[in-house]
């Protein structure tokens, strides 16, 4: 299943109104064709519905004289080092473990997955998150009802329940580009933990983690050893993600991620058919070409088309991809699952820190490891043309926000703090456009480098040898295939290609003059955007310093340009707008 959404009545003299249902049933998909592929569970006090776009081989629901489960993605419920259960038969586990109060199943998942079980015995909703969270569900505390949704804008499209927005969690998006903890940026909306279970019934709401990244033991493996049995781990994921699939799809870039993924699958004999959508005359689209080469596999670079702002798969080009003759003609088992390498930089390469940060960690001084996180990544909310006192309240909402969530991680070894900050708040929140949109996309992804076994392993080793993809080019040396033995375009800062590199060739981290004019010009069109709207202008912009910001755009040099001042108001503008 990919999508489900429902309302549970907290009191039984609650019923459901009708008017929420037919909602949640026209929101729940914008593909006509799904209309009549809803799959509904209806009693006095609950409602489901969930939609599948038929990627996976199963629909992800059962229903018993008990129990009713709903499920999205693959919980990667291991049966053996081999093969992992079926999809049917991890939920049916998971409800029965779930409805007697026990975590053995959930804490023996692997993969990325939500779920929705409604216990009728109890007349208990429990909703579940996978242990990163990468797959995520959403609720509402709303009156008398819990609504719940695993993707935003189901909720967001029940316009006639007044929302207000999260001033903290949209400070956070701007900042980040995605609010902190279990906060989304409206109030009263909440997104489920990492690895967490809520339980709803008539009169409470109980919430616990059956998965804390926290409370895994320190270890420390001889690197050579270490890279082995991660080696091993990466090629059981993958392996038991496969299951019996002779032929699959995969992106493959000119970095490493991706290229990971595709020489695992080809080390388990499986053919592979590849895309790559980089810009031509770039070092993503001639390195991708090379891996391909190398890897043998069935190679097609596609033209950039986007289905949305912000949308980094270029899913129009993909989806033409998968659908057209060539491709088809192929006959993959899954031909609407790709395998993608998200997840690969930031948890085994361990991108966003450097050896400063880990070492003020480890000696608990946080202000000095926050500035240098900061620093480094160049993040920051730019309040400049927001009015003054505004300014200052969403500098503390950030300031606070921040502290509270690395307050609340606390590893044994400190070092791996701002990693864990990472892993359960940009990994968590890594694939949430991708899942909002999955309904007109008709895309799933493999991810093995969200494997949870892959990553407790990596967790428990000290963080230093992992930094700046130190250990990962040494994991990759594991690899029955010759991998680095063609150049990859490596991050800014981190140990660099040490093959020689094409001259000529567009690199991924540099801006061009053009990417600086595109900036400018759609700074200048939410400028636009802004001005038409009176109340907005009146209660967040400074007037006077954004007619100096529009007009240095407009009149000044675009390698001295500001267009970023504009991301703040953006995002505030963005759920504003929604509530109004």
């Amino acid at each position: 299943m990919t999508i489900f959404a429902g309302i549970f009545a907290r009191h039984s003299n609650s019923g459901i109104p009708s008017s929420i249902i037919e909602v949640l049933q026209g929101a729940i998909s914008r593909y006509p064709d799904d209309k009549n592929a809803l799959i509904e569970y209806k009693k006095n006090n609950i409602y489901i519905a969930k939609i599948d776009i038929g990627a996976l081989d199963e629909p992800g629901y059962f229903r018993d004289s008990q129990l009713s489960g709903f499920i999205a993605g693959d919980p990667i419920l291991q049966q053996n080092s081999e093969s992992a259960y079926s999809r049917f038969e991890s939920l049916k586990f998971l409800a029965s473990d779930i409805s007697k109060d026990k975590q053995d199943v959930l804490r023996n998942c692997r993969g990325t997955y939500c779920a929705a079980i409604y216990d009728d015995a109890s007349n208990k909703l429990f909703l579940i998150t996978d242990k990163i969270g990468v797959r995520p569900v959403y609720f509402w505390v709303y009156s008398d009802f819990i609504i719940f949704a695993s993707a935003l804008r189901i909720l967001e499209s029940l316009h006639f329940y007044r929302k207000e927005i999260d001033l903290k969690g949209i400070t956070e998006i701007a900042c980040f580009g995605y609010p902190l903890s279990d906060r989304t940026p409206y109030k009263d909306i909440f997104s489920l933990y990492a690895g967490e279970i809520v339980c709803f019934d008539t009169d409470k709401i109980e919430r616990k983690k059956y998965w804390d990244w926290n409370k895994l033991p320190s270890k420390r493996t001889e690197d050579l050893h270490l890279a082995k049995q991660l080696h091993t781990t990466f090629i059981e994921s993958i392996k038991i993600r496969l299951k019996d699939q002779k032929i699959v799809a995969a992106f493959l870039s000119g970095g490493l991620d991706s290229r990971a993924i595709v020489a695992a699958l080809r080390e388990l004999n499986t053919d592979v058919l590849t895309a790559n959508f980089a810009q031509q005359g770039s070092q993503d689209q001639v390195f991708g070409q090379l891996a391909a080469d190398l890897l043998g596999t069935h190679h097609s670079h596609l033209p950039r088309g986007k289905t949305t702002i912000g949308d980094s798969y270029h899913k129009l080009s993909t989806t033409n991809w998968i659908n057209s003759k060539e491709y088809l003609s192929w006959n993959p088992m899954r031909p609407k699952v790709i395998w993608s390498g998200d997840g690969g930089s930031m948890g085994l390469g361990h991108i966003y820190q450097n050896s400063e940060i880990v070492d003020a960690a480890r000696k608990k001084d946080l202000v000095t490891a926050m500035r240098l996180f900061f620093s480094y990544n160049r993040w920051g909310i730019f309040p400049k043309l927001l009015k003054h006192t505004f300014s200052k309240s969403v500098k503390q909402l950030l300031a606070d926000g921040i502290h509270t969530e690395l307050d609340s991680i606390q590893p044994e070894d400190l070092g791996r703090k701002f990693y864990l900050f990472l892993l359960l708040n940009d990994q968590r929140r890594h694939m949430v456009e991708h899942f909002e949109n999955i309904d007109l996309d008709r895309i799933e992804f493999e991810l093995p480098f969200f494997d949870a076994n892959f990553i407790a392993e990596i967790v428990q080793q000290p963080i230093d040898r992992f930094l700046r993809h130190v250990f990962y080019l040494d994991w990759l040396e594991q690899f029955s295939s010759k991998v680095l033995e063609i150049p990859w375009q490596a991050y800014p800062g981190h140990v660099p290609c040490p093959l020689p590199i094409p001259e000529n060739l567009e690199y991924q981290w540099e801006s061009t003059q053009e990417d600086k004019k595109q900036d400018i010009n759609l700074a200048l069109q939410f400028a636009d955007l802004f001005s038409q709207n009176h109340e907005f202008m009146s209660s967040y912009i400074n007037k006077f310093y954004f007619q100096l910001w529009k007009l240095s755009l407009q009149w000044g040099n675009s390698n001295s340009n500001r267009s970023y001042f504009v991301r703040f108001p953006a995002v505030l503008y963005r759920y504003w707008a929604k509530v109004q």
